[in-house]
């Protein structure tokens, strides 16, 4: 079960508009596409987790620092 439904990021969201609207630069395109897929898969990582039997909690979008170092998950 997910501890929190997960919800598209603010920066894919104004890109998403942005690149309706306009022809992007092909670096700020490439960016946008490069986090559409990024959510796309985490959406379907999700789906298939919403499928497991077992009594567990799934964390989106956690980030830990150790070491002043970061590591963040979905």
């Amino acid at each position: 079960m997910a501890y929190k439904s997960r919800t598209e990021p603010l920066n894919l969201k104004r890109l998403k508009y942005l690149n309706n609207r306009m022809n992007l630069p092909e670096q700020d395109t490439q960016y946008y596409l490069n986090l559409k897929k990024g959510f796309e898969g985490e959406v379907k990582f999700d789906l298939l987790t919403e499928k497991l039997q077992s009594e567990l909690f799934i964390l989106n979008d956690l980030l830990l620092d150790m070491s002043m170092n970061s590591f963040k998950r979905g």
